[in-house]
């Protein structure tokens, strides 16, 4: 299967069961958080998601079912943890979802130096 077919597939995965855990989160704490303070935490959710998953296990819930894993580009991984920092804070920019029907590259990989390939250990 073709990798951004892939990677779309990751996307729409992790959107699903990202808002499924907002939706639980803000059902139990709503009684603590205001609607303006909802906003901020999302975001936080959001980051937390992608950039937790991404540096523990090279991967998010998409990724796993795809069997499709986040690499390095450099020479080494000393870096990797400033990769993941950096890509996970690039999908904030409201571009990088649409980087993807111009490039086969999407802004938060081309940024990174960073990749997600077919595992080759599945």
């Amino acid at each position: 299967m073709n990798i951004n077919l892939l990677r779309f597939f990751n996307f729409i995965v992790d959107n699903i069961i990202f808002t499924l855990l907002v939706f639980i989160f803000l059902y139990i704490f709503s009684t603590f958080i205001s609607k303006e303070n909802a906003v901020v935490i999302l975001f936080i959710l959001y980051f937390l998601y992608y950039f937790l998953q991404e540096l523990i296990w090279k991967r998010t819930i998409g990724k796993y079912i795809t069997k499709t894993i986040i690499t390095t580009k450099l020479k080494s991984e000393k870096y990797f943890f400033w990769q993941i920092l950096c890509r996970t804070l690039v999908r904030f920019i409201i571009i990088d979802v649409f980087s993807y029907l111009f490039t086969n590259c999407g802004l938060h990989d081309f940024l990174s130096k960073t990749e997600t390939i077919k595992d080759k250990n599945n």
